[in-house]
């Protein structure tokens, strides 16, 4: 009900959505007024009052026409002009003609000045003030100097006591209904504010979280770019400087070798540094997506060894590998051994010479995922260094014959084991060694997971 007749009321004064207040304050007064205007036509006819309720009568007739004017046409502006005039006219026709300051008239020139300081621009509030100063001043100046102009009409004194205290009723009950709807427009612009207050305040807080994420992920980006500049540096001008010698110094054969062979570690080892960097940016700059095929994961295996037992062999360690035959899973290939040569890199480099890295891969006993484990006797991994090994911690790293790192190539595995459905983890024992393991989904005829993609 109460629904209905706020929508009834939004139909005759205009929707708050759609309307400024001002021109819907005039359609409330002009409402209000006709109103009054048709109780004070019949209370005057009572009151025998004929001229007064003739005046009245085309007043409520000119009221109306201005009011489709304001809520139909729009012309708010002319309505408002046309409406304050009229209430001078109306409300000092009454005083001439209704007893002047015996009778309502200066009640209603009240009333009037409420509804136009109310409900009007506060430019035009200076002059309605001086009008209702001026107007009727000028007209109890003219009672009292000319009193015999003025008509007392009414037949009885009853009927003075009745009209004045109609008037001040009506003039109550309208201060009362316009003191609750400027209340309401109150309440609700100040409810409407504090809502967008909220939304802004919410909105700036969502862009001081953003920022906060921006400036951190810049930081963290020209860190790396700080890393990779002196990481990079470092061994391109050993390069540089090893190849120099070659080409313009005449060496022995067996230092010539040697320093090839370090120079082809060299090269390997930035190349692995440039492949993670390249898989790293690219899944910043436009996302990973990978593209699942069935994949063998010991050909894989096999593809990866043959480039890192040339390192394996420089310092004498043994690999030894344990695959449960025809497995096969559903993944990225690329990205499978990027993943798997990132974690035997870190076992060839952290393990010492003549040491031992063990590969196996089972199913697991769900028999829907396969575990591959790849085992060093290495250095191991402090425990407070545990928790954040897979983070976006790009720093330098050494392994045991000074091969350098930075970090990235557990992240980005971890990044990459995900994307495929797969999971990482490790454990480790200072001085005796780390295992890290990384599962996959096995490859179903029927039904493949769908790939992740890294935005």
């Amino acid at each position: 009900m109460q629904v209905r007749l706020r929508k009834f009321w939004w139909q005759l004064v205009g929707d708050p959505e759609q309307l400024p207040l001002e021109h819907r304050a005039f359609n409330v007064i002009g409402l209000i007024t006709g109103v009054l205007l048709l109780i004070l036509i019949p209370l005057n006819i009572a009151l025998k009052l004929w001229v007064v309720s003739g005046m009245l009568v085309v007043i409520e007739a000119i009221l109306v026409f201005l009011i489709i004017r304001a809520r139909v046409y729009g012309q708010y502006t002319f309505s408002l002009l046309a409406y304050a005039i009229a209430s001078y006219v109306v409300v000092t026709i009454t005083f001439l003609y209704n007893s002047g300051s015996n009778g309502p008239a200066l009640y209603l020139f009240l009333l009037t000045y409420l509804f136009l300081i109310a409900f009007t621009h506060p430019r035009f509030h200076r002059i309605w003030t001086v009008l209702h100063l001026v107007v009727p001043v000028s007209l109890l100046g003219l009672e009292y100097v000319v009193p015999h102009i003025l008509a007392t009409d009414y037949a009885t004194l009853e009927y003075r006591y009745l009209d004045i205290a109609t008037t001040l009723i009506i003039i109550v009950v309208c201060t009362y209904s316009i003191t609750i709807y400027l209340r309401g427009n109150y309440e609700r612009e100040k409810h409407t504010a504090e809502q967008h207050a909220y939304k802004i305040e919410a909105q700036n807080e969502q862009i001081r979280a953003q920022n906060k994420l921006l400036q951190e992920s810049n930081s963290e980006k020209l860190r790396l770019i700080s890393i990779l500049a002196h990481d990079l540096r470092n061994p391109l001008s050993a390069i540089t400087g090893v190849l120099e010698i070659l080409t313009y110094e005449e060496l022995p054969a067996d230092m010539r070798k040697a320093m090839k062979t370090e120079l082809l570690l060299a090269a390997r080892n930035t190349s692995e540094l440039l492949d993670n960097l390249l898989s790293w940016t690219t899944g910043q700059i436009k996302g990973l997506k990978p593209i699942a095929t069935k994949i063998k994961p010991e050909v894989v295996i096999a593809n990866v060894l043959e480039v890192q037992q040339f390192i394996a062999n420089k310092k004498g360690i043994s690999i030894t590998t344990h695959l449960e035959a025809d497995v096969k899973i559903w993944a990225d290939i690329d990205m499978l051994e990027l993943i798997i040569r990132n974690l035997i890199s870190n076992a060839l480099k952290f393990t010492p010479k003549n040491g031992t890295v063990d590969i196996s891969l089972n199913r697991n006993a769900d028999n829907r995922t396969c575990t591959l484990a790849i085992e060093d006797n290495g250095i191991g991994i402090a425990s407070e260094d545990m928790s954040r090994l897979f983070d976006r911690n790009v720093q330098s790293t050494y392994g045991t014959e000074s091969e350098k790192g930075i970090g990235l190539g557990l992240y980005l595995s971890k990044e990459l084991a995900a994307l495929n459905h797969g999971k990482i983890w490790a454990r480790s024992t200072p001085g005796k060694g780390s295992t890290f393991f990384v599962s996959f989904p096995l490859y179903e005829a029927e039904s493949h997971p769908q790939p992740h993609q890294l935005s």
